[in-house]
C-alpha cells in the first residue's frame, strides 16, 4: 500500500511546473550572483578565499529540486497558494456513517468507521477502515463540481480473519465535498466478491493528516 497519483480534471501541472521551474532560475541567479559578490568582498578584504567549486550547487536543478519537494508537501496547500493552485486540501481523517444495501436496492446494514486521506500535490491515499475491514484506494480524481469538489477513487478491500463471510474485493467510491471541506457525502459500490452498494457521510475529524 503506497500512495498514488490522482488526476485534477481542469488543472494543469505542467503549467505550475513551468512556474516553479522560471522562479527557481530567477532564485538560482540571484543566489549565485549574491554569493560571488560577497566572495569578491571577502577576498578583497582578506578576509578569507572561498574555491568557486563550493558555489556548483547553486544551480536551477537544485533549487527546483527544494522548491518542487516543499510545494508538493507543504507549500501547494498554504493559504493564498491553495487558491491559485484550485486543489482542495481534504487530507485528514474523517468519521464515517454508511449504509449498505444488497442486490434489490434495500437498505440491510448499518456501519461505522474511519477514512485517513493522505494528499500531497502530487499524490494521494485514500484509506478507510472498519471493524471488519480495511481498504486502500489505487486510483483517484478530483472533479471541480461549483464550489464543491468531487472525489473518485477505485479501491481494494481486504477483510480481517475471522470474517467468514467477507471476501477481498474491488470497489468504486465517489464523495463529494461541501465548499468548507469539513462534511461529504457519497456512494459506493463493489464488485469482484462482494456485490453491494451503499450511501456514506463524512465528517473531517482532524485536518491535513498528510
Amino acid at each position: 500500500m503506497s500512495e498514488h497519483e490522482y488526476s485534477v480534471v481542469g488543472h494543469s501541472r505542467s503549467k505550475i511546473g513551468m512556474y516553479l521551474a522560471f522562479t527557481a532560475g530567477m532564485v538560482a541567479g540571484a543566489l549565485t550572483v549574491g554569493a560571488g559578490l560577497l566572495l569578491t568582498m571577502a577576498r578583497d578584504a582578506q578576509v578569507f578565499d572561498v574555491p568557486e567549486v563550493v558555489f556548483w550547487p547553486i544551480t536551477g536543478a537544485a533549487v527546483f529540486g527544494a522548491m518542487f519537494f516543499v510545494f508538493d508537501r507543504f507549500g501547494w496547500r498554504w493559504r493564498g497558494i491553495r487558491s491559485a493552485v484550485g486543489i482542495p486540501d481534504i487530507s485528514g481523517t474523517w468519521t464515517l456513517d454508511g449504509i449498505s444495501c444488497d442486490q434489490e436496492h434495500q437498505p440491510k446494514w448499518l456501519w461505522s468507521g474511519e477514512i485517513e486521506i493522505t494528499q500531497k500535490y502530487e499524490k494521494i491515499f485514500v484509506w478507510l477502515r472498519t471493524h471488519q475491514s480495511a481498504s486502500h484506494s489505487i486510483s483517484a480524481a478530483l472533479i471541480p463540481e461549483g464550489r464543491r469538489y468531487r472525489l473518485i477513487y477505485s479501491y481494494r478491500n481486504q477483510p480481517k480473519p475471522g470474517e467468514p463471510e467477507l471476501q477481498t474485493h474491488l470497489g468504486h467510491c465517489e464523495l463529494l465535498f461541501e465548499p468548507d471541506l469539513n462534511t461529504a457525502e457519497g456512494i459506493y459500490f463493489n464488485g469482484g466478491g462482494r456485490f453491494t452498494h451503499g450511501k456514506l457521510n463524512l465528517t473531517r475529524s482532524v485536518k491535513n493528516g498528510a
